[in-house]
């Protein structure tokens, strides 16, 4: 038996996992030196050195909130806020970035009120943001292992008490599954909803996609949009308080 092309597979494996474990080394140590330079007050560094990492496709919700600090603390409040929504985006549950964010959002001169929700609607948000995708589906996968084990024991137990508790505790727990899956759904379709900031320092909002169109309105660097297509070098935003228009492509940054 020719043992000869799995010995270079073999090889071939080992070398592998020492460049991958050699590169994490690099960006980790990068990572470090990027942190000093940020605790010396060394911005210009700090921000090279983060944005490297960046670059790289090393992507962290730490990695985003400390390059957010970067930008704010050079008084570059666009690309600030961007980094700290798409440190929100991997960890929704982040008080660090979200309160961060609300700073730096002060400092944008278009003020935004949003299409007012129930009070109902404004309680979900608040739940859908509590969690990531990730954790809400644990949770999902953990209360239906538990209705399983509730129900197996109405059907295998002999006495009334356990096979009522099986029973009730089984229909309970499945119902908060079911709200689960749904606070999944819509926590995974806010991740996937497409946003961008404005890095325009004002740019002029068209009715339709082309220079000549119809002016809208106009806003300003720094505001969160969101995308809802794009056609050629426009794109179809809409805002919060649900107006929407068309600007070119190259004075938003997607997060």
């Amino acid at each position: 038996m020719n043992f000869k092309p799995l010995i270079i597979l073999l090889f071939a494996l080992v070398a592998l996992e020492y460049t991958v474990s050699a590169s994490e080394g690099f960006y980790e140590n990068l990572y470090d030196e990027a942190n000093q330079a940020y605790k010396a007050g060394e911005y210009d560094s700090a921000k090279v050195l983060y944005s490297e990492i960046v670059q790289n496709g090393m992507v962290s919700s730490e990695l985003f909130y400390n390059l957010g600090n970067t930008y704010f603390k050079q008084g570059q409040i666009p690309e600030a806020i961007l980094y700290f929504e798409r440190a929100l985006k991997i960890a929704p549950d982040d008080e660090d970035a979200r309160y961060n964010l609300s700073i730096a959002n002060t400092y944008i001169s278009d003020k935004i009120t949003p299409v007012e929700n129930v009070f109902l609607a404004d309680w979900w948000n608040a739940l859908v943001f509590a969690f990531s995708v990730t954790t809400w589906s644990i949770i999902f996968i953990a209360l239906l292992f538990l209705s399983a084990s509730l129900f197996t024991l109405f059907s295998a137990s002999n006495n009334r008490k356990m096979k009522q508790l099986g029973l009730i505790g089984g229909i309970i727990v499945i119902s908060i599954a079911i709200a689960t899956l749904l606070l999944t759904n819509s926590a995974f379709n806010q991740l996937n909803t497409k946003q961008a900031i404005v890095f325009a320092p004002s740019i002029t909002v068209k009715s339709e996609p082309g220079i000549n169109a119809t002016d809208q309105f106009v806003i300003h660097e720094g505001l969160k949009v969101e995308i809802l297509a794009t056609e050629g070098d426009w794109t179809r935003i809409r805002l919060d308080d649900g107006n929407s228009g068309w600007l070119q492509n190259q004075s938003i940054e997607q997060i």
